[in-house]
């Protein structure tokens, strides 16, 4: 809808703005988004998409996102929060087994890393290039909201050294994302709740 679009555009816009200050980029310009695309509707599309429920194969969108939103914007964000849930959970995890980086003496439980690493000036580095990796993807991807995604696949940065894309493996990462972000909220949650490992 115009909203939407409006709002993404603001968003853009601020995230432009903010971006290179934060990282030390001030003269670094944000690339500028046209406000009025041509609104193409994506809600057929979401019905040839691979991560339907595999008992009857439907769809579950039961607020009907699909037919509010671009659905390859939907799509590029679950994957991208599915990865990063998936990474979560399995050092949440190594660190509370005591595993830790080499060299990196920081031994605390994983709901206290965040405050050690930034005491530490760690998480500066984080910050600069979690930055700059959604900077540069804003750039690519919001163009593109509501228009036409041409050959842009949601998800696929081209990084598959050993050639293990196929299918089955697209829709295993999908559903495994999707199981992520639920164990890692339940995970913080649990642990901030003051439950060591095992987390019960």
């Amino acid at each position: 809808s115009k909203y939407d679009r409006q709002l993404v555009h603001q968003l853009h816009k601020m995230l432009g703005a903010i971006s290179p200050l934060a990282l030390g980029l001030a003269g670094a310009a944000a690339p500028s988004v046209a406000v009025t695309r041509a609104a193409v509707s994506m809600a057929g599309s979401v019905d040839s998409m691979i991560g339907k429920y595999s008992i009857k194969g439907t769809v579950y969108d039961p607020l009907d996102l699909a037919s509010k939103y671009d659905v390859n914007w939907l799509r590029e964000a679950e994957l991208k929060h599915g990865r990063v849930c998936m990474l979560a959970v399995a050092g949440f995890l190594a660190n509370d087994a005591g595993w830790g980086l080499p060299g990196l003496d920081i031994k605390c439980s994983s709901i206290e890393a965040h405050d050690r690493m930034v005491e530490s000036g760690h998480m500066w580095a984080l910050l600069a290039v979690v930055g700059v990796c959604e900077f540069l993807h804003f750039s690519v991807v919001v163009p593109k909201l509501d228009g036409d995604w041409g050959d842009w696949e949601p998800g696929n940065y081209g990084l598959d050294p050993f050639k293990l894309d196929s299918p089955s493996r697209r829709e295993a990462e999908l559903k495994n994302g999707r199981l992520a972000m639920l164990a890692f909220s339940g995970l913080v949650t649990q642990a901030a709740l003051g439950h060591a490992a095992p987390y019960i």
